[in-house]
This record gives structure tokens, C-alpha cells and sequence, in this order.
């Protein structure tokens, strides 16, 4: 999906950094969280929502169908039923990275204590 080289690889991204990616205003990520079921943003301690990447990648398909494609909101939610496979690989590649960030992480630790011998 084209969507997805445009969407940065973090974990989380409050609701104006996605809005800014996906290119619509907050409201209407607001108004999508509602229409979709697809899109379930987490809230942080201070509430404010924590789109996760697949979030992100699935607004950006919501977007381009709804915008580009000119589909309707029903017909939105009928095409998007073949989108939880393409974010399932989405979510397990995140979950490689992190493990390979903390496992890089543990090196870092590694070589600082080797070089302070």
C-alpha cells in the first residue's frame, strides 16, 4: 500500500501528527474513529488519543478511498473488510522492531560497560 512509505516508523502519534500525515484536521479523524471500527487509537494518562502505525496506515486507506476513490462511507466499510490482513503484517513487523531495538539496545549496554574496563 502506497500509504504506508509516507507513515514514520513509530509506535505511537498524537491526534495532530496523524492528522497532519493522513491530511485531513483532527475532527474528522474523530468523526472516522466513530464510522470505522477499524481505527482505535489508545488514550494516554493525560487522555489524549495515541494512534498506533496500523492506525495511521489504515486512515491514510480510509482517506484515499473516501477522497480519491470518491467510495461512500458504507462502501468504505465494505472495501476495508480485507484491510486486518494487511495491518496484522503491519502490527507483527512493529513487533520485530521493537524487539530488535531493545535487543540493540542491550549491545549499546554491552559495549559502554566493555569500554569502561
Amino acid at each position: 500500500m502506497a500509504s504506508e512509505e509516507k507513515v514514520p516508523e513509530k509506535l505511537y502519534f498524537r491526534i495532530g501528527e496523524a492528522s497532519r500525515i493522513v491530511g485531513v484536521k483532527p475532527y474528522v479523524l474523530r468523526f472516522w474513529e466513530k464510522e470505522f471500527d477499524l481505527v482505535k487509537p489508545e488514550k494516554s494518562s493525560s487522555k489524549q488519543r495515541l494512534y498506533r502505525r496500523q492506525d495511521v496506515i489504515a486512515l491514510c486507506e480510509i482517506r484515499r478511498l473516501l477522497h480519491e476513490e470518491r467510495y461512500t462511507i458504507e462502501g468504505t466499510r465494505k472495501k476495508l473488510k480485507d484491510l486486518p490482513n494487511l495491518l496484522a503484517s503491519v502490527n507483527s513487523e512493529a513487533s520485530c522492531l521493537t524487539q530488535l531495538k531493545s535487543e540493540l539496545l542491550a549491545v549499546r549496554v554491552l559495549i559502554q560497560n566493555k569500554n569502561r574496563r
